[in-house]
């Protein structure tokens, strides 16, 4: 995907647990964990979070989807996962 003069790559987060804390806390944080991949665009619903992210230079889109999932396996994100 692109935009903006930069590659970018979206990826949406779902909450799975009832428990887990609320779409804005977690976008809040994943916005803090993810700080190196400088976000682009970020839509959060009350149980969804979409996130745009530039692609660093010399990096790759696969990178930076692994970076956001790597990002879930934080226990600040526990409850949510990468939709499908």
């Amino acid at each position: 995907m692109t935009g903006g003069g930069g590659r970018t790559v979206e990826v949406a987060f779902v909450r799975q647990d009832f428990d887990a804390p609320p779409a804005e806390t977690t976008a809040v944080r994943l916005l803090w964990l993810l700080r190196a991949h400088l976000p682009h665009e970020l839509r959060v619903e009350s149980e969804r979070i979409r996130l745009t992210l530039a692609v660093p230079e010399g990096g790759t889109a696969v990178g930076a989807e692994r970076a956001m999932g790597d990002v879930l396996s934080h226990r600040a994100c526990v409850g949510w996962s990468v939709e499908s």
